[in-house]
């Protein structure tokens, strides 16, 4: 889960400099934070579905 999120930040950030390279530092923060939200929501649908998932009766 820890490679996920970094993979996601970092190709955000590497995007954003390949789109537009003199993008402002507040730019960056926001690039940042939203992909660090969407990382949470991945890590949290992944735990639900593979840690906190129902028992099947056997």
């Amino acid at each position: 889960m820890f490679a996920l999120g970094l993979a996601l930040t970092t190709g955000a950030l590497a995007a954003l400099h390949a789109w537009a390279p003199d993008a402002s530092q507040t730019v960056e923060l926001l690039v940042l934070v939203l992909a660090n939200a969407l990382a949470t929501v991945l890590r949290f649908v992944a735990f639900r579905s593979w840690i906190f998932r129902k028992q099947v009766s056997a």
